[in-house]
């Protein structure tokens, strides 16, 4: 088995995820049969440990490919990440070449890296026999670029064999160029623009947290080809207003009579 979200990226196509906030099994199901190219398990800016973890990816498979976020660039904490059966692995806070380095190697095995034998994932790829001839070709590795160092070290992330795209932290990226997250807007953008531009001369796919249609659109529609739109309980929200603007419209004519 291939991971078919891998090659998309390879071809140059735009993929387009979300993120969930709970292990509900029936927000988790919805999601499963839902049309985003995958889903974002995010274990550094939430409560979901790696029992948790393992719970929503068995869920999830085999309708859906999986992206985590891991807590930090720790060999342990990558490794529990693509142990519990992620097709890909953001790590975050990677601000020169020697902490990309690292995180490559913590995703792969012998002889390019040093990850650790025990995949439960391995039986969405046919087998520990399967896996282990594949996995260090089909597993996704994305640094999170967040800092203005890592902009300037960007040539050098770039050109490390097993890095296979780019992701950005807007928020972090921003405050390391002195503005907050929900502002200087212009400032952020020239850094994330710099970070596509570069990401494009290397060949390499672009992604970031985009967190609404319209910046997925802003970005994506420049050459960017990851992004993450909304959360279940952003969906359940908007679905319950949406409802609620009908309820008090109805309220409103028949009492008003």
């Amino acid at each position: 088995m291939q991971n078919e979200l891998k090659k998309k990226l390879l071809a140059g196509e735009a993929v387009v995820g979300t993120i969930p906030q709970t292990d509900s099994p029936l927000h988790l199901n919805v999601l499963a049969e839902s049309d985003f190219d995958f889903i974002l398990i995010d274990t550094q800016h939430s409560q979901i440990d790696v029992s948790m973890l393992g719970r929503m990816i068995t869920i999830l498979k085999p309708s859906k490919y999986i992206i985590v976020r891991a807590i930090f660039n720790h060999t342990h904490l990558i490794n529990q990440v693509l142990d519990a059966g992620a097709d890909g692995v953001i790590i975050p806070l990677t601000d020169t070449a020697e902490e990309v380095e690292k995180a490559v190697q913590a995703a792969k095995y012998p002889p390019r890296g040093i990850r650790s034998w025990g995949p439960k994932g391995a039986l969405y790829y046919g087998g520990p026999v399967e896996y282990a001839q594949i996995a260090n070709d089909e597993v996704i590795v994305l640094p999170q670029v967040e800092s203005q160092t890592a902009v300037d070290n960007l040539d050098e992330i770039l050109s490390i064999d097993g890095v296979d795209g780019i992701m950005i932290g807007p928020a972090d990226l921003g405050l390391t160029l002195g503005v907050l997250p929900h502002e200087g807007k212009e400032v952020r953008d020239a850094a994330i623009q710099k970070v596509l531009d570069k990401c494009i001369e290397h060949g390499k796919p672009w992604g970031m947290f985009t967190s609404t249609l319209e910046s997925a659109t802003q970005w994506l529609t420049r050459g960017g080809q990851i992004a993450t739109v909304g959360t279940e309980v952003g969906f359940t929200q908007d679905g319950i207003e949406a409802t609620l603007k009908g309820v008090r419209s109805l309220r409103d004519q028949v009492n008003s009579k």
